[in-house]
């Protein structure tokens, strides 16, 4: 219990009130603050029982996308009993199973779309804010700003290559699919997707893209692959929700080729990248989907064409973004250097040499 001031230690107001009504003023104050961190500790105490393990969802993570423990257990150097455990381990803390084993597969159930649908977008905003406090013990670590499409689907499989040959660059992502302000968020440069023209930035062309209808092998189940665009119209179409993506819709897919299709009617609509992959992955449905973000899966036969077309070039491209002015560290330098030769190397590999060109600027 607090003392109280003697009377002849209080200033001379003329009237004791005042100094009573901040006496007591205080003492809210105080208990107030004791309330709000009594309110803290719990709310944390129940936070900590609602969140499952790290390492266990990083497990689920990896093999969600790669649709196996054994490739999730290669790429993060660990068992596959190991990545089946940490898996097991969530299922029980979520009190659900979140994988459908076959013998020799392994599918998400609906749970486990779910929980996949937002996971990986999570788990990136907290390496990338980890990245972000980490800078103030390194100024000269370089930061590169991405989507999580690209993130994910482009550069992580490539990263090991950059890393064994520059073990001394400190590269930090800052993976986000909103189109932050690089100069506020410290980031050094970014690799986004337009039409080059962003205001307050400098932008260099990396690589167009190209889009085409995409399944998994086993969608058709034996029955006759269509040879007509039109044809696809009776099939389950799946659409990315969102902002337009400079023609990476089916209905300027459908116009390209002369087929009348209404947007909308026809389709599964997703509004998460991972989540559309996923979908084809699981045999759901025919997306449009291509170089180069899904080089690597093409290449592994896990997708392919729904049909054999042309590819349809869509509006704008991938370039690497810096704030107007900035003075480029060394480090950024050859992370730039880097992905511009590994970009033209890919090409080469894939017969894509023509995203390399950037095509011309049209109105949408």
């Amino acid at each position: 219990m607090r003392r109280p001031i003697p009377a002849g230690l209080l200033p001379d107001t003329g009237d004791s009130r005042g100094a009573w009504a901040g006496d007591q003023l205080s003492e809210a104050n105080r208990l107030l603050a004791e309330g709000y961190l009594l309110a803290l500790r719990i709310i944390m105490a129940s936070l900590r029982k609602s969140i499952p393990s790290l390492p266990s969802l990083i497990a689920f993570e990896a093999a969600a996308r790669l649709q196996s423990f054994t490739r999730a257990a290669e790429e993060l150097r660990l068992t596959q009993a190991a990545i089946s455990r940490q898996i097991r381990e969530l299922e029980i803390f979520l009190q659900v199973p979140l994988f459908e084993r076959g013998y020799r597969s392994i599918e998400l159930t609906p749970a486990g779309l779910l929980l996949n649908s937002s996971l990986p977008a999570h788990l990136n905003a907290i390496a990338s804010l980890s990245d972000r406090v980490r800078e103030f013990s390194n100024p000269q670590a370089v930061v590169v700003g991405m989507t999580h499409a690209f993130g994910t689907y482009w550069l992580a499989p490539r990263l090991a290559e950059f890393s064994t040959a520059n073990p001394d660059v400190d590269l930090r992502l800052a993976v986000n699919d909103e189109l932050v302000d690089i100069t506020k968020q410290r980031i050094d440069m970014t690799i986004r997707y337009g039409d080059g023209a962003w205001p307050a930035v400098s932008s260099r062309f990396l690589m167009g893209s190209e889009v085409m209808p995409v399944c998994h092998p086993a969608y058709w189940q034996g029955r006759e692959r269509p040879s007509h665009p039109s044809q696809l119209l009776g099939e389950k179409l799946i659409g990315l929700e969102g902002p337009p993506v400079f023609g990476n819709r089916w209905s300027e897919w459908f116009a390209f080729f002369g087929v009348d299709a209404e947007e909308g009617k026809f389709q599964i609509t997703v509004n998460n990248f991972s989540v559309l992959v996923q979908a084809l992955l699981s045999g759901h449905g025919i997306a449009l989907g291509g170089n180069p973000l899904l080089d690597d899966i093409f290449a592994s036969g896990m997708l392919v064409p729904a049909i054999e077309v042309a590819p349809f070039r869509v509006r704008g491209g991938y370039y690497i973004v810096e704030p107007l002015g900035q003075t480029r560290k060394r480090n950024a330098e050859r992370f730039s250097e880097w992905l511009y030769e590994r970009v033209r190397r890919d090409a080469a590999l894939n017969g894509n040499e023509r995203l390399l060109v950037e095509a011309p600027r049209k109105d949408p």
